[in-house]
Order: C-alpha cells, then structure tokens, then sequence
C-alpha cells in the first residue's frame, strides 16, 4: 500500500509540468548530519518517536520562483485503533499528536532539515478517515498541516489511486489539491 501510494504521487508529479518529485534519499542527503541507524525515526519532545510510512517532497515551479511542501505518509489499514482508554498504549490519535508537536516545536526542521512538514493520512475506507477526522477534532495542534483521504470502498488491497492530488480533507478547513500551488493557510518555503 506504501509503495503504491508514494508511485502514486511520484507519477503524478512527473505528468504535471510546473511540479518535481523529491524523494526521501534527496531528503536524507540534505538533512543535517547524523550517525543513526534509523534517520527517519523523529523524536517527539515529550517522548518518543514516529517513523513515518513514507516521506518526500514537492517541488512547485512558477517561473524562476520555486517553493517546496513535505509530506509524512501515513498509511492505515485499519489495525491500529483509533484511540484507546489507556494512553500508554498506541493509537492512531496518539500518533497525529506525535506529529502535531513535532511540527508545532519545528522539530522537522532540526532532524531533517526541511522547512514545512504536512502529514498525510491514507486510509482503507471513508467511513474511518471520517472516524479518524471526528476524534481529531479535539487535538490543539497544526490542524490545516494534517490531510486525510480513503482509498475507496473497506478493502485493504490497494486500487488504482488516480486522485492522489484531488480533494484531501481537513478538520476545520475546507478541501485542498496537493497540486495546486497555493493554499491559503499552508505556507511554502524555499528550500534549496
């Protein structure tokens, strides 16, 4: 599902003229140096980790001007509950929060060297991307900077994913296209 997910959006980006791919090595290659093992593990201030399922860049071209997003893959399948009563324990909810005070505290920028981090959430069916959106509501984080989509009817087998681009949801703001070159409230940075 990862593998098809980020093909999804590396050919996406090859078809669209003003756009250009940044794959995670590029990524890494750039980031600040550092000798672990697991590079893309991102220590959370308040303790512990994430490792996203994906990460890479986008290029956006107008002109001579060039700005950039990233974006962490999350990609559920379904078998990680949402929440849980005990909040040792792992939850999806849990993990967005991880991701919410990495972004708040800019901890993307001193581990990986890169200016802006979107979190990506690609789930098996609708009905829990709109679960997951419900429970997010209550998080106090970067809201606008977490986008969510299903990839169509409760199956865990991966179907063709044309609309990469088109129509990713967010909890309290409308609808955007990771291919258009502006969003209101998501800023771009210069990064090269």
């Amino acid at each position: 599902m990862i593998c098809d997910i980020l093909a999804s959006f590396e050919l996406g980006v090859r078809a669209t003229a003003c756009l250009q791919f940044i794959p995670w090595p590029e990524i890494l290659a750039r980031a600040p140096v550092r000798t672990s093992a697991t590079p893309f593990r991102i220590l959370v201030p308040s303790g512990g980790h994430v490792v996203p399922d994906g990460l890479f860049g986008i290029e956006y071209a107008t002109g001579e001007k060039k700005t950039y997003r990233f974006f962490a893959l999350e990609a559920d399948r379904g078998t990680m509950p949402i929440v849980r009563s005990n909040q040792g324990q792992t939850s999806y909810l849990r993990k967005l929060a991880a991701y919410g005070e990495i972004i708040e505290n800019g901890i993307h920028k001193s581990h990986l060297g890169i200016p802006n981090l979107l979190v990506l959430t690609v789930t098996t069916n609708s009905h829990r991307a709109m679960e997951i959106m419900r429970r997010f509501e209550s998080q106090r984080c970067a809201a606008s900077a977490f986008l969510f989509k299903s990839m169509g009817p409760s199956s865990t087998t991966f179907r063709a994913f044309q609309d990469v681009f088109d129509t990713w949801q967010r909890v309290g703001f409308g609808p955007v296209g990771i291919d258009i070159q502006r969003w209101d409230d998501l800023l771009r940075q210069s990064w090269r």
